[in-house]
């Protein structure tokens, strides 16, 4: 299991000031009227951390706040407060959204690189096909209804094996 410490070296070398733009784009502004949310920066080094830590489920990440001060603290987390509940670092992932999540990805990579974290040389790449069941699109064969950039095989059809006996 790694160390909280691994986790906040890394953390400290980044800048998340741009990152932290991003993020409060998906938030209402600060005077709107409701509850104002928990800290969003918080939820995305919880977020960040669960990875660097490979922390299997957010439960688990959870579990972890709720005994580790060092990790609370990482978090942005008040030694009042309750550490972030799963459904909280569920509806931070959605409310990001894939535009801005890409957005915060090419912006922690490039500080990365220049924090020398990482390299940047090599870039593994799986192409392994993997074998798995999917409901065929009813309007094209060819294509998974679920996942239509899928591209599935060609199946045999049945043949029918009863013959006619007289």
């Amino acid at each position: 299991m790694e160390k909280p410490e691994f986790s906040c070296a890394i953390l400290s070398k980044l800048n998340l000031d741009d990152i932290e733009k991003v993020v409060k784009e998906a938030y209402r502004k600060e005077n709107s009227p409701g509850r104002p949310p928990r800290k969003p920066m918080g939820i995305f080094k919880a977020l960040i951390v669960k990875r660097l830590q490979q922390i299997p489920s957010e439960r688990e990440l959870c579990r972890r706040m709720w005994k580790d001060e060092n990790l609370r603290e990482l978090c942005d987390i008040e030694a009042e407060e309750n550490p972030y509940h799963p459904s909280q670092l569920s509806r931070f992932k959605k409310r990001i959204g894939n535009r801005r999540l890409q957005r915060i990805m090419n912006t922690l990579l490039k500080e990365l690189l220049e924090g020398g974290v990482i390299s940047g040389e090599t870039v593994d790449s799986d192409a392994t096909f993997v074998k798995a069941y999917s409901r065929r699109d009813p309007h094209d064969n060819s294509r998974g209804k679920s996942d239509p950039e899928a591209r599935l095989e060609e199946t045999e059809k049945p043949t029918s094996s009863a013959t006619n006996c007289t």
